[in-house]
């Protein structure tokens, strides 16, 4: 009888949320996704839940800050490198998280400070190249790997690549590190004998990827140009033309997703907007403006570096780079059910609290990234990261996003091979009058330049801090 009364009253009780649910949702939220956030309301009743196990959150943005961007393995007769999305990546990124993680912690048995050539032999002979997105500092490179900095090796004061070689026993693991902010410091450590070199992997690893890899040093290709463009040594020659996705890209700002967007960023969205005559609507609210472009460009601004939005009153580095990446999510969730799917592109070795910093972010789509290259047009300025947030002591003072969404529309092959990509590229350096360039990378990724047209993979070229897509001849002829 208890029972049944217990029974009882737990339907009553949802029937009640359930109405009191739907009403809060037609009469607030209007019509956005109505089914869906009913759904969501009910499964998160504590009597619902328990039928509901819940999944751990996965934060794509965070989980990439301590991955690499790509291995380079040489097993003494191949190049073959894994990026960071590549099938067969996670095995080798396991055994190296824990080889690095060692390092990070003082695990050492020797250590000496060593030179150039030491770090060329290393990549030529029986190795594993590391590369990370970005340069970090020491500490907040520990931070980011879960170790106490106060372990780390202090002879190196920023990183983004270093070397794994066998040590003298071919078991024992060696480090080759440099200081990203002086190529000059190259350090060798030789971990504690519990630590191995990853050898029995290394030849399953080197066969099981696709196509020809090989770094620029190894190749012996002199560039001939007229303004001494370069090659930066790891740039990657590949003979691989994979089948990719072609994107199609839409705006995500609308009339609900507005509302919440300026909600977030503690503006009144009742507030009736200036508009300009380019259709740029203006928000003048607490200290601060916010601004949304008819490209779905979005931007906030504080008035001064005072009367930001705290993100963490710390000011550590890693605090706050957790907490600005919190934040991106947060307003993510306003416009897209979807994940927040970005890769952090901004180095960080040289990050200051006392001094405005600012966090680029570029979206990834279908394992490759999108770089951004929006011109000085419908109102804003150029941008060219998807995401761009400015942090002070701990407060974010300004933020802007490239409010799109990429979806695959269809497939295509590569358009032309790596040399016909390079050939274009100092081509065009050298018509630019770029003296002393040097090409840092070449990859396949998507340029979004704001126009309506498809997006197609291609082969892409960073120069300090500009992306050149490559062109073919009969387009550039058009």
């Amino acid at each position: 009888m208890i029972k049944e009364r217990i029974k009882s009253s737990v339907i009553i009780l949802l029937i009640v949320n359930i109405i009191f649910l739907t009403s809060k949702l037609w009469f607030v939220y209007g019509s956005r996704h109505i089914g869906e956030e009913i759904i969501k309301q009910v499964k998160s009743l504590p009597v619902i839940s328990s039928f509901f196990p819940t999944e751990t959150p996965y934060s794509i943005p965070k989980e990439n800050l301590s991955k690499p961007r790509k291995f380079l393995i040489n097993d003494g007769s191949l190049w073959m490198a894994y990026y960071n999305t590549d099938i067969g990546y996670s095995p080798i990124e396991e055994r190296i998280r824990t080889i690095v993680k060692g390092f990070l912690r003082g695990d050492i048995s020797a250590s000496k400070k060593t030179d150039y050539e030491t770090w060329q032999a290393g990549l030529e002979s029986y190795s594993i190249y590391v590369e990370y997105p970005i340069s970090y500092s020491m500490e907040l490179f520990s931070k980011v790997m879960d170790v106490d900095p106060q372990f780390s090796p202090k002879d190196i004061s920023s990183l983004r690549d270093f070397i794994i070689i066998p040590s003298s026993s071919e078991t024992d693991v060696c480090i080759l590190v440099r200081d990203y902010n002086d190529n000059s410091k190259i350090y060798a450590y030789i971990l504690n004998p519990s630590y191995q070199f990853p050898a029995s992997d290394l030849n399953v690893y080197a066969n099981s990827g696709d196509g020809y890899y090989e770094p620029a040093f190894s190749t012996g290709l002199m560039l001939e140009t007229k303004n001494n463009i370069s090659l930066y040594p790891m740039v990657l020659f590949s003979d691989s033309q994979p089948e990719s996705s072609v994107l199609s890209s839409s705006p995500l700002i609308n009339e609900d997703s507005q509302h919440l967007l300026l909600e977030n960023f503690s503006i009144n969205s009742a507030t009736k907007p200036y508009t300009n005559q380019d259709g740029t609507k203006n928000y003048i609210e607490n200290y601060a403006s916010a601004k949304i472009y008819t490209d779905a460009v979005f931007e906030y601004v504080s008035i001064n570096n005072e009367k930001g939005i705290i993100l963490n009153e710390s000011g550590d580095a890693y605090a706050v780079l957790n907490s600005a990446i919190d934040f991106a999510e947060n307003i993510w969730k306003c416009v897209s059910d979807e994940p927040l799917n970005v890769l952090l592109t901004s180095d960080l070795s040289d990050y200051d609290s006392q001094k405005p910093f600012k966090f680029e972010f570029d979206y990834y789509c279908n394992g490759r990234p999108v770089n951004l290259s929006l011109k000085e047009e419908n109102g804003h300025e150029a941008l060219n990261s998807a995401i761009e947030i400015t942090v002070y002591n701990g407060m974010l003072v300004s933020y802007r996003q490239n409010m799109r969404e990429y979806n695959e529309a269809t497939k295509e092959p590569l358009s032309a091979p790596f040399i016909s990509a390079l050939d274009y590229f100092v081509k065009i350096l050298d018509e630019e009058g770029l003296k002393n360039a040097e090409i840092k990378d070449i990859y396949i990724g998507y340029l979004d330049k704001g126009t309506p047209d498809l997006i197609k993979a291609n082969w892409l070229c960073k120069v300090d801090n500009k992306i050149y897509s490559y062109i073919q001849e009969a387009e550039v002829a058009q």
